[in-house]
């Protein structure tokens, strides 16, 4: 993802790679699309990694406008989440706003957002004197594009998990999904290697129930392999990994498999609706599709064995 201080206006000067911008951009990761609106005075533009899931912007799923702040301030009370780094959430003005500080730049926050309720709508306000208003800018950079995307699935809509999505030669659609180091993207490259294959990414899927199916979707959340399509397929079989000695396969019962993928996946803890919705969700699709775990060895047979399950 695009790093911070390239847009900060203390930033040590470096050449800018000429892409499209206009005061209008948008995307669409997981079947949700998200458009961005900025004043006459702004420039936007996406992420590299996010055009490929570049859309119209007319007719969103998500309209959040962006404009520059003169003054931004934490508020005094308790917030409802302190993340520990970046970013800390209050309830405010009937939905939620985030706030962005590092101590590189100063006391005050270098961003806001406000989002309603059911995250359809939503405001980002960039402290000005922090940025180079002369460059075009992602307004949604790391980590407001995956918390807003975290929080609208939890509206009943699907869930994010770290996980490989793989198509399979037979046209099959494999979740492999673990923890950090468990093999993900030591995964995604080994399939990668099978010419008749589809990696859809190598750390970030989304998964949502679509006509009776679950599916997952590829993401611009990209792990150490930097895989992302924009494409997605129906769940067939659900792999969570570790490595092992020798590839082993254990079938895992609904609960067991339940609670694995929460375990893996990216939820509001500070919401019981949203953590009710997700729980519900994993239900459904431990429900309805067979789960493993499975230890693997990291060469092409730990491939041969899922293709094999």
């Amino acid at each position: 993802m695009i790093t911070l201080q390239r847009y900060f206006a203390h930033a040590a000067a470096q050449p800018m790679v000429q892409i499209p911008h206009s005061t209008r951009a948008a995307y669409r990761v997981g079947g949700i699309s998200f458009g961005l609106f900025g004043g006459a005075d702004m420039s936007l533009m996406l992420d590299p990694e996010l055009r490929r899931f570049a859309t119209d912007p007319d007719s969103c799923d998500v309209q959040i406008r962006v404009e520059w702040e003169e003054d931004l301030r934490v508020p005094a009370g308790t917030p409802l989440f302190d993340s520990g780094g970046l970013w800390s959430l209050y309830e405010e003005s009937g939905g939620y706003h985030f706030y962005f500080s590092t101590p590189s730049l100063g006391d005050k926050p270098y961003k806001a957002a406000w989002f309603d309720r059911e995250f359809r709508r939503g405001h980002v306000a960039l402290y000005r004197p922090y940025f180079d208003t002369a460059r075009p800018i992602y307004p949604m950079e790391y980590p407001l594009d995956e918390l807003v995307m975290i929080h609208r699935l939890a509206m009943g809509e699907g869930v994010e998990v770290h996980g490989c999505g793989v198509i399979a030669p037979d046209g099959r659609g494999m979740l492999l999904t673990g923890h950090s180091g468990a093999g993900k993207s030591t995964s995604a490259r080994l399939w990668s290697n099978h010419p008749a294959a589809r990696v859809l990414s190598d750390d970030r899927i989304i998964l949502r129930q679509e006509n009776g199916r679950i599916q997952m979707y590829g993401t611009p959340w990209h792990g150490d392999a930097g895989i992302a399509e924009a494409a997605q397929s129906p769940v067939d079989a659900i792999f969570v990994l570790q490595h092992g000695q020798a590839n082993e396969l254990r079938p895992l019962g609904v609960a067991e498999g339940a609670a694995e993928l929460l375990a893996r996946s990216f939820v509001p803890h500070h919401s019981h609706e949203g953590l009710s919705s997700v729980l519900k969700f994993f239900h459904a699709v431990t429900s309805s599709v067979p789960c493993f775990g499975f230890s693997f060895v990291p060469d092409f047979t730990a491939v041969e064995a899922v293709c094999r399950a």
